[in-house]
């Protein structure tokens, strides 16, 4: 998880991915404990962490433990849902740094890969994983607390 935090920090969401998180994500060969592909999600309307790291692993992807920093998202906008990209590639298991707390995702894609029989773990260095989001979080917080205020 160290290095897709790594790789998800070489990029900063005010100045890339906005209103995107920053996002790592490290697929690696269980049996030989060999990084297979790896990614981040460079800038908004582009490709996620995820789908750079499936298409470095290519083949290598299917029975891989996906290291990600940001639960998956679980949404088709201007790219297509990450989640549903793991489970069609074949990875098997995968470690989340943190929760997304953004309505779209909400546990969302964790669901999708359960219910398609992938072990999901999440909270892998979660304080670093939050941390690295501070702004990302603190945006999808306010704008919950705005529809709730305008509701009322």
């Amino acid at each position: 998880m160290l290095r897709a935090i790594e790789l998800a920090n070489t990029v900063t969401y005010e100045e890339h991915t906005n209103p995107n998180p920053i996002v790592g994500c490290v697929l690696v060969d269980p049996t030989t404990n060999e990084i297979v592909g790896e990614g981040y999600h460079p800038k908004a309307g582009e490709p996620h962490a995820e789908v750079h790291a499936l298409r470095a692993a290519g083949k290598k992807a299917k029975g891989a433990t996906a290291y990600v920093t940001l639960e998956p998202c679980n949404h088709f906008g201007r790219t297509a849902a990450c989640s549903r990209a793991l489970v069609d590639a074949g990875v098997k298991r995968v470690l989340i740094g943190a929760y997304d707390t953004d309505p779209r995702v909400a546990g969302g894609g964790m669901k999708t890969l359960l219910d398609r029989g992938v072990e999901v773990v999440c909270g892998c260095k979660e304080r670093e994983a939050t941390e690295m989001n501070r702004a990302f979080f603190d945006r999808i917080e306010r704008e919950r607390l705005e529809k709730e205020r305008k509701k009322n």
